[in-house]
């Protein structure tokens, strides 16, 4: 594989970004909630001493890296990662890991299951990678005190009590419109404590709605300011 003729926008769905130094990409990997197997550990610590300088990097969304491998050997990589169960990460206009919490896994804290609303969605078609008119990150926490910031990423879900005379149910809070970086906002919560079903419908009326509506390189908050509030909470409530 040359230089000169590679597709970075192609090797990005499939998980190597282009660094700063030539001849080099880094891989970046992406498993469900961020859990990664003793094995599937094993495999990249395999890969970073075969194809790599001996060792990674673990990203702000629960993914391993791997700098510094060596473009010819891409493709051997990527069928040691297939062996090995573990996907690709992925950069650009698309969907980034969906990160969350350990929630009422084993948090003591946790107040809903943050890993079964992950496969949830991922079951609903809402997976990593998934070609969107710019990045959009969903971040889910098991509860408010929001681990995972979820008041900065384009949609953000936690656990919430709600409370109807003496019953006690453990519902779905939501932000929308949140991102960091340079620009960052702080995303609006929504005046509605979900279902886990009410939560899932919602996600993919607001996937649907960016798909829609959204202009290249636009985040969501951008466009639900520029499309209106409330006609936006029209659409997807």
């Amino acid at each position: 594989m040359q230089n000169d003729n590679l597709d970075y926008n192609e090797l990005k769905k499939r998980g190597f970004l282009k660094p700063r130094h030539p001849g080099f990409v880094t891989l970046r990997t992406s498993m469900l909630f961020g859990n990664y197997s003793f094995a599937q550990l094993s495999a990249l610590g395999r890969i970073a001493e075969k194809y790599a300088q001996g060792y990674t990097h673990l990203t702000v969304r629960q993914g391993i890296e791997i700098p510094f491998i060596r473009i010819e050997d891409i493709e051997l990589v990527e069928k040691e990662l297939k062996e090995a169960n573990i996907r690709p990460g992925t950069s650009g206009p698309r969907l980034r890991p969906i990160t969350a919490c350990p929630g009422s896994n084993w948090c003591k804290q946790g107040l809903i299951d943050t890993f079964g609303l992950v496969k949830r969605l991922e079951q609903s078609g809402i997976y990593c990678g998934m070609e969107l008119p710019h990045k959009l990150k969903i971040a889910l926490s098991g509860c408010p005190n929001s681990c995972t910031r979820v008041q900065f990423s384009d949609i953000g879900v936690f656990g919430k009590a709600q409370t109807s005379g003496l019953e006690r149910k453990m519902g779905f809070g939501v932000f929308a419109g949140g991102c960091g970086g340079r620009d960052f906002r702080i995303g609006f919560e929504i005046d509605k404590i979900f279902s886990e079903d009410g939560v899932v419908l919602f996600i993919e009326k607001v996937i649907d709605f960016y798909l829609n509506n959204g202009k290249p390189r636009q985040r969501l908050g951008v466009l639900i300011e520029n499309f209106g509030k409330n006609k936006f909470l029209e659409k997807v409530l």
